[in-house]
């Protein structure tokens, strides 16, 4: 552990400032967790840190190469993949004080953010000039998505990278590294507002590398126009198999600001009033009312006119592939709304269940079905019970989305576990074990949040060491998040 009289102590404090470190174990050991590390190994760091600005960042990631303490970027703690596990001890660097939106560009629709900006603040803020982010996921803060893979317990970013224009990030070695137009001298103030400027795409190398390539300070997000109608069309389906034909077909129409879908049980855990948890008949009437699968066509329109040709286009979409229209009433209706908008509360609902790991496949539509067999069978395999607040449940909760248009979809499975029941701990261990070899062999592109070191050996080698020689050019002490990604760095 470390401690308040050791040099890296003194000097981090003088950098931060007092009471912006600390070696206390009862302070650090909050920031060491999330919820699927409470069923894995447990490890500690020796210290926590919090800095206020890039410039404290990049002298702390200095201090530490000169004493060879390892860095964990850490935003929020939303993430649900154990990927902020300080594997080697070190330091967690807690990003919550660097919350500044610096910049709201009407010009270029772009907001330029630090790191601890909460998904509400940004929504707030930039509604006040008509603007508004695509709020894509990761739990309640923007902190993360870009640093690990979908969920954030590492730096800053969005789901969608297409959404980031362009990053600071202080590597390993101490120097600062900015992305897209930014990375022109200068033009971090003048001009970085252009995603895609002189040579490789070097925003993208941050997807999913979990703080190992560095720390990301600030961000260039794009924003969207909130236009008088903003309206989430909702649509019931009776399976799976007809939601993503229905999602597939209102896509190709390209009009719609967001698609996603929910099973029966996800939705129902959105949409219930906090008292309600406690009734469990009352909460399986609920349960019992939505559709097995509820989609979301979000249209963004001037007027009625545009509206009106744009929700009978979707409504002749969805009718094709078997689905129909629904609407719900009172409370329900505003927290199922919520989701769509990415609000926190939605986000705290979505949360609000036991731990659990979001398990992924990222395939082509054709294959989401065969995915869900596949995940369904392992379970059934290991007589795994699901929970819900009505009881117990036929699956696990369940989220659809069409990504990067329609050539590949996600199907998350949300697999819980009791941290208090070792029997279930060790079943949840063996469903990690089944499903990343079952998502390999299936042809998934992904198969959760923060555990790339688990598929590295499915890597053609030729990648797998062209993201080492990255690592070693970058951080030649790894000292940033070391174990993260590659298990023996």
């Amino acid at each position: 552990m470390g401690s308040v009289t050791d040099e890296f102590f003194k000097e981090a404090e003088k950098i931060v400032g007092k009471g912006n470190i600390t070696a206390d174990r009862e302070d650090i050991v909050v920031y060491c967790r999330d919820e699927v590390s409470q069923a894995l190994k447990s490890y500690m760091a020796d210290y926590a840190v919090i800095p206020a600005s890039t410039e404290e960042v990049q002298a702390l990631v200095k201090l530490a190469n000169k004493h060879n303490v390892a860095l964990y970027p850490y935003s929020y703690g939303t993430n649900l993949s154990g990927a902020t596990s300080p594997r080697k001890g070190g330091a967690i660097v807690v990003m919550r004080k660097m919350n500044r939106i610096l910049e709201i560009n009407q010009e270029t629709r772009t907001a330029t953010i630090e790191s601890g900006v909460t998904w509400s603040k940004l929504i707030y803020e930039t509604g006040k000039v008509g603007l508004e982010p695509l709020p894509l996921g990761g739990g309640p803060h923007t902190g993360g998505p870009v640093g690990n893979y979908s969920l954030g317990g590492g730096p800053t970013g969005a789901i969608d990278m297409n959404e980031v224009v362009s990053l600071e990030i202080v590597l390993g070695n101490g120097e600062i590294l900015r992305t897209g137009s930014a990375a022109f001298m200068g033009h971090e103030e003048v001009n970085p507002y252009f995603r895609i400027a002189w040579g490789p795409n070097l925003t993208e190398l941050y997807r999913g590398a979990m703080g190992t390539f560095g720390i990301i300070t600030r961000m260039v997000r794009r924003l969207y126009p909130v236009r008088p109608i903003e309206e989430p069309i909702q649509i019931g389906f009776p399976d799976l198999a007809t939601c993503v034909e229905g999602m597939r077909n209102v896509v190709e129409l390209g009009i719609c600001k967001q698609v996603t879908g929910l099973n029966r049980i996800q939705a129902a855990a959105i949409a219930a009033e906090s008292e309600l948890l406690k009734d469990t008949v009352e909460y399986k009437k609920l349960e019992d009312s939505m559709a097995a699968w509820l989609m979301m066509a979000k249209i963004s329109c001037h007027n009625e006119d545009q509206a009106g040709v744009y929700r009978k286009l979707i409504t002749d979409a969805i009718t094709k592939a078997g689905g129909s229209l629904v609407q719900y009433e009172g409370a329900v209706q505003k927290n199922i709304s919520q989701l769509w908008v990415g609000s926190s509360v939605a986000a705290c609902h979505y949360l609000r269940h036991e731990p659990n790991l979001m398990a992924f496949f990222y395939v082509p539509p054709s294959k989401i079905v065969g995915a869900y067999e596949i995940t369904m069978d392992i379970m059934k395999k290991l007589d795994y019970p699901m929970t819900s607040f009505s009881g117990n449940v036929s699956e696990p909760r369940m989220y659809l989305a069409p990504w990067e248009r329609t050539e590949t979809f996600m199907i998350e499975f949300d697999i819980e576990f009791d941290p208090m029941d070792s029997e279930s701990i060790n079943k949840f261990r063996q469903f990690m074990g089944m499903f990343f070899e079952a998502t390999l062999k299936y042809g998934s592109a992904q198969a959760s949040a923060g555990f790339f070191r688990n598929m590295e050996s499915g890597l053609l080698p030729s990648y797998s060491k062209f993201l080492r020689d990255i690592k070693n050019a970058i951080d030649p002490n790894h000292i940033m998040a070391p174990a993260a990604v590659f298990k023996d760095i």
